[in-house]
């Protein structure tokens, strides 16, 4: 036991006192000191300190059992022997485990290791604080703290017994196209390793690091998971979810783009970490690369900037699906130098985008197979401006030649939507007709009038409208009566009024102008004969027609010969109008014998080949009589759409070969008549010459015949229709009767051909109807057209078929045409009842003087009214009739203005004739049409008359036209100007402004076309002003200028 003394001595002090006292009983006493021990045992304790003061070995009992310390094992009685006891005479304390000083029960970290005893899982041992499983072993030494499984080591929680590892996310792409066209989905999918919680994942999207190439707008694509929800600003992964798919929708348009990238990219974020696979990309297409979804462009190879050669050639670029890049082939033929380099040029600057490099080509200079990808180019920066380019028709291809630096042949690429489409037996639909209320059946007559006559009248349509009615309102069965009528219709004829009219116009008055002293140029007054036969002829659909097959085969008096042969001219516009309800192969008889058209495509006085002489066929008809006035370039299907061949270009009709084989069978054409004074006698001169100055010009109005010795009587290989090649055999006769069977031969093989009822339908439905008629439109006319070209039927087809007729397609932003000019102004001519003072026919006054009338000598072919129209050179507007610029029209048929129009696949072909100075001298032409003065033809064989005075000769609009509008309609000013506005939109535009409420921009506003012009009118007080104004606004206005 240990000693307890050297601690008690130390603070116990003893004191000693001794006291004595004494005292005597009875006789006195005294008092003295007695002497006491206070520490009996020696101990060096009082004994009233001492438990034990008789015991020198003990003097302290700290737990009062009777044992001194010494001899006690616990001394405090606590239950811990002293050697344990940090706290041995303490009975509340027994334990110091940080050996603080402090024992555990009064300490509040016992183990001194910085957590407090109530958050100790091991209060007494300083190593460990936490058992995370409760196992017994705390975490410092516990392998699995959270006893998931997954020891510490590999656990990112460890003390978390739900989680072991933080979420690793990454992206792998599933499908790396989305596609518009069949709604093909690109798909990313998200995942995850670790721990499955809800996670909000961060994310970018961007496009191609490539600025030149594409990338995605926010319009063009959606994202939603596989599930159909929607993505947000975030990916989300539910709880337990541990990948989800990302689906890219590409948005359906109708705008052309290059493939555009998608690019998704994950962010970090806290909760979770990124894979080393976090960005993904997907490429949005508007289709795959499927050959059905391919987009060819086609053009045709044609004199640059007016070189004079024949060459001439095709070319095609078929664009893949997804607009990245596509094939390009071309091929061409008789240059007229040696070929020296070849481009891609931008229209109009001829800028070069793309060099095609001589190594490319084969010996022939042609391409095939050439891979052109959109990249950038010339003032293209990025590829989707070379596509818009492509698509607005912008890109012409060129050869160059030593002749012709800057390029001999040029072709423009053209998007030809309807390549190889299907035919109506193989699924095509075939529009309906359809139903129509009152109003409908009203406008739906004046379109139809103005799509078959030079324009609308108020006679007319009245007389068409009251047939329906007739008919129990079945316009269709009117229709057709009124179109059977106009095929009974005696023929007007341009070469009787020329001659009747030519001698009024000999001489002039030469005391006011010596230049009167010889006639009038003939070609004048041919010129000016149209007029009164498209204003006043009843043979109206005929005429129109005529004017129509004079569009397709063309001549013009821009060239001299034909200038000067104003008789041939005029009959041969004759030859057209006789033609126009007969067939087509017969119509192509007469124009091939023709010597006005002999003269212009050089077949007149064509001889055989002289090998001595070294001199072969002029091969100029043979071209054109193919590639305009029947089949044209290329193979088409019924329905118009364009045959392709195994290396993606169409599909050649002839080539150089046929050209030649054809020209021979045109050699020993001549005049048949000339004439001996003004007599017609038979010509037997096979080189007769022109001799255009003989006023009767007989040799220009009959037909060509054969003259043997100059035919080429031996075998012709001419093209190929359906598979077969098309011969004439050699003539064991040698004959005029020979020659004229084996031209008959021609014709029939060039006009059943399977591609000319197509090729001329087309023209046709251009000329009257639509620029852009559907597949199934052609088709139907087409079958119409027959093997021989039946063209009545064929003027039925178009004019009464669902898509001229529905007004439904009115509303397609394909249908319809740019008016021609002649057409626009002859409608105006015809509704406003344009006259000159001078009749055709009987004599009439006029202020109670006789005016001498043209003794026209089938006026009973003209509406009662018909005078004299003098209008003069129309060259202003762009169109006379047979005066276009060259044999191919005054416009293609496949014309195709840069921009939205080519690269909808659309043609516009009488967009060709609009410049900036034809639209101003156009202007002009109305504006002198509306003034007091009119229009007229002014020269000195006018001006100087000696039959007829200057302002006799003018034609002016009848005024009172509008005028008895205005009176007869009630209610204020306003109301009467509306009425003549809505008069002249129903007959010269089928109320089209009426019915779609046009509107115009008006200060900070806007207003309807019509109640923005009735309140301008409604100010005026001068009828003929105000009249004035309203017809010149509305043949200005560029809705009137559209026929639908």
């Amino acid at each position: 036991m240990r000693s307890l003394m050297p601690k008690l001595t130390s603070y116990l002090p003893i004191f000693f006192l001794i006291l004595t006292s004494s005292g005597c009983g009875g006789g006195g006493g005294d008092s003295q000191s007695i002497s006491v021990d206070s520490d009996r045992d020696n101990d060096g304790v009082l004994n009233s300190l001492d438990a034990f003061p008789d015991n020198a070995a003990e003097s302290v009992d700290t737990d009062s059992d009777g044992v001194g310390n010494n001899e006690d094992t616990d001394d405090d009685g606590d239950g811990v022997s002293d050697i344990e006891d940090s706290f041995p005479l303490n009975s509340s304390e027994s334990l110091d485990t940080d050996s603080d000083g402090v024992g555990n029960n009064e300490d509040n970290d016992d183990d001194n290791d910085g957590v407090s005893y109530s958050a100790d899982a091991f209060p007494l041992d300083a190593n460990e604080s936490v058992d995370s499983d409760g196992d017994g072993i705390g975490n410092n030494a516990d392998p699995d703290d959270d006893n998931d499984g997954v020891e510490d080591v590999s656990d990112d929680f460890p003390e978390d017994e739900t989680r072991s590892a933080t979420p690793s996310i990454s992206l792998t792409v599933l499908e790396a196209n989305a596609y518009e066209a069949n709604n093909q989905l690109g798909k990313f999918q998200i995942q995850r390793t670790g721990d499955p919680v809800e996670l909000d994942i961060d994310f970018q999207i961007s496009g191609n690091e490539n600025p030149t190439r594409g990338s995605v707008s926010e319009a063009d694509i959606s994202l939603s998971y596989s599930d159909g929800e929607g993505v947000g600003t975030t990916l989300r992964l539910a709880e337990n979810q541990n990948f989800r798919v990302i689906e890219v929708l590409a948005t359906q348009d109708s705008v052309k783009e290059v493939p555009e990238t998608l690019t998704l990219t994950l962010k970090p974020k806290e909760g979770y970490e990124l894979s080393t696979d976090v960005a993904g990309s997907v490429i949005v297409s508007d289709a795959n690369n499927a050959p059905e979804n391919g987009r060819v462009f086609l053009g045709a190879f044609g004199p640059q900037d007016g070189a004079d050669t024949v060459a001439s050639g095709l070319l095609s670029f078929v664009l893949q699906g997804d607009n990245d890049a596509g094939v390009l082939n071309y091929n061409f033929s008789n240059l007229g130098s040696t070929r020296t380099d070849q481009h891609i040029h931008l229209l109009p600057s001829g800028t070069i985008v793309r060099d095609i490099e001589e190594s490319l080509l084969d010996e022939d200079g042609h391409l095939s197979s050439f891979t052109w990808d959109m990249a950038p180019g010339g003032i293209y920066t990025t590829e989707q401006q070379v596509l818009d380019a492509l698509f607005e028709g912008k890109f012409y291809i060129n050869i160059h030649t030593a002749e012709y630096p800057n390029g001999e042949i040029s072709a423009t690429l053209v998007f030809d939507a309807n390549v190889n489409a299907p035919t109506d037996s193989e699924g095509g639909e075939v529009a309906n007709y359809a139903s129509l209320t009152k109003t409908q059946v009203d406008t739906d007559v004046v379109r139809f009038l103005n799509q078959s006559t030079f324009g609308s009248t108020e006679r007319s349509y009245n007389e068409l409208r009251a047939t329906i009615e007739e008919n129990g309102e079945n316009r269709m069965a009117a229709y057709e009566s009124w179109i059977d009528s106009q095929f009974e219709k005696p023929q007007t004829e341009m070469l009787t009024l020329l001659d009747e009219t030519i001698p009024l116009f000999l001489s002039c008055d030469i005391t006011r102008n010596a230049g009167c002293d010889r006639p009038e140029p003939e070609e004048n007054l041919r010129r000016d004969a149209f007029w009164p036969m498209a204003i006043y002829g009843r043979d109206q659909l005929r005429q129109r027609m005529t004017f129509a097959l004079s569009e397709i085969l063309v001549v013009s008096d821009q060239d001299a010969g034909v200038r000067n042969g104003h008789r041939g001219a005029a009959d041969y516009w004759d030859t057209l109008a006789e033609n126009a309800f007969g067939t087509y192969r017969q119509l192509l008889g007469d124009v091939t014998r023709h010597p006005i058209m002999g003269l212009y495509l050089s077949h007149l006085r064509n001889k055989k080949e002289d090998p001595a002489k070294g001199t072969y066929p002029d091969e100029n008809y043979a071209r054109e009589v193919m590639q305009l006035f029947t089949f044209g370039l290329v193979h088409r299907q019924k329905n118009g759409s364009i045959k392709l061949g195994e290396n993606n270009l169409p599909i050649e009709t002839y080539d150089n070969s046929v050209i030649s084989e054809l020209a021979r069978v045109m050699t020993g054409l001549s005049f048949s008549k000339t004439n001996n004074g003004t007599s017609v006698i038979n010509n037997t001169n096979f080189s007769r010459g022109n001799n255009f100055n003989n006023s009767v010009q007989h040799r220009w109005t009959h037909p060509m015949k054969f003259f043997t010795a100059h035919h080429d009587f031996g075998e012709k290989i001419l093209f190929k229709d359906g598979g077969e090649t098309k011969k004439i055999g050699a003539s064991s006769s040698i004959s005029v009767s020979s020659a004229n069977e084996e031209l008959d031969q021609v014709l029939d093989y060039l006009v059943g051909h399977g591609t000319t009822a197509p090729f001329i339908a087309r023209k046709l439905i251009q000329r009257f109807v639509t620029s852009n008629p559907s597949p199934g439109y052609i088709e139907r006319v087409a079958t119409a057209f027959g093997e021989q070209g039946d063209l009545r039927a064929v003027i039925k087809a178009i004019l009464l078929d669902p898509e001229a007729r529905n007004p439904a397609t009115i509303n397609s932003p394909s249908y319809g045409k740019f008016k021609e000019p002649l057409l626009h102004l002859t409608s105006v001519l015809r509704l406003l009842r344009a006259s000159s003072e001078i009749p055709l026919g009987e004599s009439y006054a006029v202020d109670n003087d006789a005016i001498p009338g043209v003794g026209h000598s089938n006026i009973e072919r003209f509406d009662s009214e018909a005078t004299l129209l003098r209008i003069g050179n129309m060259q202003a507007i762009g169109q006379e009739v047979l005066r276009a610029p060259s044999v191919f029209n005054f416009f293609s048929p496949d014309f195709a203005p840069t921009g939205p129009i080519a690269g909808n696949s659309l043609v516009s072909p009488e967009l060709q004739l609009v410049t900036e100075s034809q639209i101003f001298n156009t202007f002009n032409v109305f504006s002198s049409l509306v003034s007091s003065a009119g229009l007229s033809r002014s020269s000195r064989y006018t001006n100087f008359n000696l039959t007829y005075t200057r302002d006799q000769f003018r034609v002016k609009l009848d005024h009172e036209v509008l005028d008895s509008v205005w009176d007869s309609t009630m209610g204020t000013s306003l109301s009467k100007a509306e009425a003549i506005v809505r008069f002249l939109d129903f007959y010269l535009n089928a109320g089209q402004l009426t019915n779609i409420g046009q509107e115009v921009n008006v200060g900070s506003g806007t207003d309807t076309f019509i109640n923005f012009l009735a309140q301008r009118l409604s100010t005026y007080s001068n009828s003929m002003n105000r009249n004035r104004l309203a017809v010149y606004t509305m043949m200005t206005a560029p809705d009137v200028q559209i026929s639908r």
